[in-house]
C-alpha cells in the first residue's frame, strides 16, 4: 500500500511552535514612574521610539517591498549550519514558488555534507509540496491550469525530479534502518517517473524497482515480492541481477552529471532536455573487506537520470510543455480551419462556424505556454548499484572510477551506515556545487509574482513557518 505525505502532514511540518513574548518572559513588569515628571519623560521616549521604529520600517519598506528584510534574513540563516547558509538563503528569500526546488538543492546539499537531519527535514517538505501539487486544491488547480503561463507556476519540477526527491529521502531511510518507509519512498519514486501534468507512462526507472526489492530484503521478506521487484528492475536495465543469498551491503555510486533544460530556439514554449556537461567517469569499482582480504566488486549501471528526463516509458521525446504545445497547435489549426470554412460558406450556418473558429483561435492565443526551465541542478547521471556480504563488521571499502581512457582520479564524496544488520555505502563521483540563486529562473517573471499581495501574504506564511522550524 503506497503512503504518500499529504496536505495535513505538510501543515503538521510547517506548524508553528508558539513563542513566548519578552513581556511574558519577564520575572515582573518594571514599575511606572510615580514621579509626574518621570512618567511624562518615559512617555515622550516611548513616542519617540515607536515614531523611530515607523521610519525605519518605512524605509526598508521603500527599499525591500514587504521582506524580507536584512535582519530577519540574518536571524534565520546564521542560525544553520555554515556549509548550508547559500542554500538557507535562498529558500528564505525564495518563497512558496520555489520551495520545492529550494528544499530538494539543500536536501541533496546537506545529505552530501552529512547533515542528515536537515536533509530529511528538506526532503520532507519538497515532497509534501509535490504530492499536494496532484490534491484537490487551488494550488493544484493552478497547476493544472492552462491559462497561467508555465514560468508563474510555483515549481514542482519534471517526473525524474520528483522522482529523485523521493529516491534521496529513501537514502536517508535505509541509512536509519527504516526500510519499510524506504521501500515506500523508492515505490514513490517509481511512481513519479511515470506521471506528467497530463499523461501516465509505463514505468522503467530501474534503480527505484531494484532498491524497493532490497529494502523488502532489509525487512526479513525476502520472498516472491522482493523477486518481483528485482526482476522488473533486470527487465529494465540489462546486467541488472538480484543480490546473492547473504548479502547484507548494498553498494551505490553517482556518477557524473545530470540532464540540464533548455526552450526550444524557435518554439519558447517547448522544453528540451539535455545531456548535462560531459564527464569521464563510467565505471565505478570497489575494494572492500576485513584487513588483509579484499575482494572486489564491480559495480553495474542501474539507470541513468538523463534518460529518464529524455525519455517517457522507455521511448526518446524530442521536447515538451506537459503535452499543452502540441494542444495549443492542435487547438490553432482547428479554430483556423473553422475560421476558412465558415467565411467561404453561405447562409447563418457559415456565420456560426467562423464566430466558433474565432473564438477557438483566441482560446490558443490565450494559451501562455513558456516552458518553465527552472530545474534541480546538481544531480548525478549514473546510478551504479553492486551488493556484497560482510561477515563482520570491521569492513573496509575504497573506489575507484574510471572511463575509456583508463582510471580517473576523483576525491568524491561517501556516506556509510550500518543500520540493523543492513548496512548501506553511497559513493558520489562529483558532489554538487551550489550558490544563491535558482537555475533557469525567470528574474521578470520572479520579480512581477513577488508584488502581487496574494503571493506576499503567501510568502510572509512561508517564512513564518521556516522560523518556527525545529530540526
Amino acid at each position: 500500500m503506497r503512503r504518500f505525505i499529504t496536505a495535513a502532514s505538510l501543515i503538521a511540518l510547517l506548524a508553528t511552535p508558539s513563542i513566548a513574548t519578552p513581556i511574558q518572559d519577564a520575572a515582573a513588569p518594571a514599575a511606572a514612574p510615580t514621579d509626574p515628571a518621570a512618567a511624562k519623560e518615559a512617555a515622550r521616549a516611548a513616542k519617540a521610539a515607536a515614531k523611530a521604529e515607523e521610519r525605519r520600517l518605512r524605509e526598508l519598506r521603500a527599499k525591500y517591498g514587504e521582506g524580507p528584510y536584512p535582519d530577519q534574513i540574518a536571524a534565520y540563516v546564521d542560525a544553520r549550519p555554515e556549509p548550508l547558509r547559500p542554500l538557507y538563503r535562498t529558500l528564505y528569500t525564495g518563497g512558496e514558488r520555489n520551495a520545492v526546488l529550494n528544499f530538494q538543492r539543500l536536501g541533496l546539499a546537506a545529505f552530501e555534507g552529512g547533515f542528515y537531519k536537515d536533509a530529511a527535514w528538506a526532503f520532507d517538505q519538497a515532497l509534501g509540496r509535490i504530492e499536494t501539487i496532484y490534491a484537490n486544491n487551488p494550488q493544484a488547480a493552478t497547476a493544472r491550469s492552462v491559462f497561467h503561463n508555465e514560468s508563474n507556476k510555483d515549481y514542482k519540477g519534471e517526473p525524474y525530479e520528483r522522482a529523485m526527491a523521493y529516491y534521496y529521502r529513501g537514502l536517508l531511510y535505509l541509512r536509519d534502518g527504516d526500510y519499510q518507509n524506504a521501500r515506500i519512498s523508492f515505490d514513490n519514486a517509481e511512481r513519479m517517473d511515470t506521471l506528467s501534468d497530463a499523461e501516465e507512462f509505463q514505468s522503467d526507472f530501474a534503480a527505484m524497482n531494484y532498491l524497493q526489492g532490497w529494502s523488502r530484503r532489509c525487512e526479513g521478506r525476502n520472498d516472491g515480492k522482493a523477486r518481483e521487484y528485482f526482476d522488473l528492475a533486470a527487465k529494465a536495465q540489462k546486467g541488472l541481477t538480484a543480490p546473492a543469498e547473504g548479502d547484507n551491503i548494498l553498494f551505490i555510486a553517482e556518477l557524473g552529471n545530470g540532464p540540464v533544460k533548455a526552450r526550444d530556439g524557435a518554439q519558447a514554449q517547448k522544453l528540451l532536455f539535455q545531456a548535462g556537461e560531459a564527464y569521464p567517469e563510467t565505471l565505478a569499482t570497489v575494494t572492500y573487506g576485513p584487513a588483509g582480504t579484499p575482494a572486489t566488486l564491480p559495480l553495474t549501471e542501474a539507470s541513468s537520470v538523463t534518460y529518464q528526463a529524455t525519455t517517457r516509458g522507455g521511448r526518446a521525446i524530442d521536447g515538451l510543455m506537459n503535452g499543452k504545445a502540441n494542444w495549443k497547435e492542435g487547438t490553432d489549426g482547428v479554430g483556423t480551419a473553422l475560421m476558412t470554412q465558415g467565411l467561404t460558406g453561405g447562409g447563418d450556418a457559415g456565420g456560426y462556424m467562423a464566430m466558433a473558429g474565432l473564438a477557438l483561435s483566441l482560446f490558443s492565443s490565450a494559451m501562455k505556454t513558456n516552458a518553465d526551465i527552472r530545474a534541480w541542478d546538481g544531480l548525478p547521471d549514473r546510478i551504479m548499484i553492486g551488493t556484497a556480504k560482510a561477515a563482520s563488521p570491521d569492513w573496509t571499502y575504497n573506489v575507484a572510477y574510471a572511463g575509456e581512457k583508463g582510471p580517473v582520479e576523483l576525491k568524491g564524496m561517501t556516506m556509510r551506515a550500518d543500520a540493523k544488520g543492513c548496512g548501506i555505502v553511497w559513493l558520489r563521483s562529483r558532489p554538487a556545487v551550489y550558490g544563491e540563486g535558482v537555475m533557469g529562473e525567470d528574474a521578470g517573471v520572479a520579480a512581477s509574482q513577488a508584488r502581487k499581495k496574494p503571493v506576499i501574504l503567501k510568502n510572509k506564511a512561508f517564512r513564518a513557518a521556516l522560523e518556527g522550524q525545529q530540526l
